[in-house]
């Protein structure tokens, strides 16, 4: 059987490239116009390019619903559409708050800062982390983001020690927390089950926050701990890394509108 490359035979023709100043091509006796073999690899390399570009952008974006742990499926249903709230209540502030900050996670891949949500349980805060969340995945070319329930992903931990099938072992959670590019922590500080003794966490529940936090630096926070209650809950190093570029981000859910919060010296 004759091959491909004997049927069509590729000749040069008179005329030149203006860009790479090379002779243009056809194919023998086929009534196809000339190109320039150049210009027709750079196409191919570049069609190739956007092509992983928006094969990496999905395969971003699919990571939150994969790869996230949340302790309530519906979690994933929550979005900046659905949250209620009225022009100039409480509820409007935290909102548009959140909404900013998620324009500075979306149009900044590059500015590494935390941003905490806390205050009064029930009051919207894991809510509009999800929605925070959606938007920058949605939005975002290729940002990879997580959100993972603190009290769920401690319970995998320790499950992986009596099961080696399970895939959220300490050194697994610790990597794929820090090669995503946003991540939520939802409701910090209920991981009380592990605490060694009174109200400090046990030295491996900090361990693996202080991994975690140390190495990723874009991360949202959902608490209902005050800021004595971190203090007295985890460690000094650890608290530091948390509230590391928080300052101007803290969305204060408190209810109680005649008491300062203790947070609002970061909110400056």
């Amino acid at each position: 059987m004759e091959s491909v490359a004997n049927l069509l035979a590729v000749v040069e023709v008179d005329e030149t490239c203006p860009k790479h100043n090379c002779k243009l091509a056809t194919i023998a006796g086929r009534d196809v116009k000339p190109v320039c073999p150049k210009c027709e690899l750079e196409k191919l390399l570049a069609e190739k390019k956007t092509f992983d570009r928006q094969i990496t952008a999905e395969l971003s974006k699919r990571w939150l619903r994969r790869d996230s742990l949340v302790d309530d499926e519906d979690t994933f249903k929550c979005s900046f559409d659905n949250f209620k709230h009225k022009t100039g209540t409480q509820e409007d502030r935290v909102y548009q708050l959140c909404h900013k900050i998620a324009g500075q996670y979306y149009q900044h891949p590059e500015i590494k800062f935390n941003t905490l949500l806390v205050g009064t349980a029930g009051t919207g805060k894991s809510h509009l982390a999800m929605s925070m969340l959606k938007a920058v995945n949605d939005h975002s070319k290729a940002q990879k983001c997580l959100f993972i329930n603190i009290a769920a992903l401690f319970q995998k931990i320790r499950n992986s020690f009596n099961d080696p099938s399970e895939y959220w072992t300490e050194g697994r959670a610790v990597s794929k927390i820090t090669d995503a590019d946003l991540v939520v922590l939802d409701d910090l500080g209920t991981e009380a089950s592990m605490r060694a003794s009174g109200d400090e966490a046990s030295q491996f529940v900090q361990r693996v926050l202080y991994s975690i936090l140390n190495s990723q630096k874009r991360i949202i926070v959902t608490s209902n701990l005050t800021v004595e209650q971190f203090q007295k809950v985890y460690n000094q190093k650890l608290f530091s890394r948390l509230t590391r570029g928080a300052k101007g981000h803290v969305v204060d859910f408190t209810q109680l509108k005649d008491k300062r919060s203790e947070w609002q010296n970061l909110m400056k």
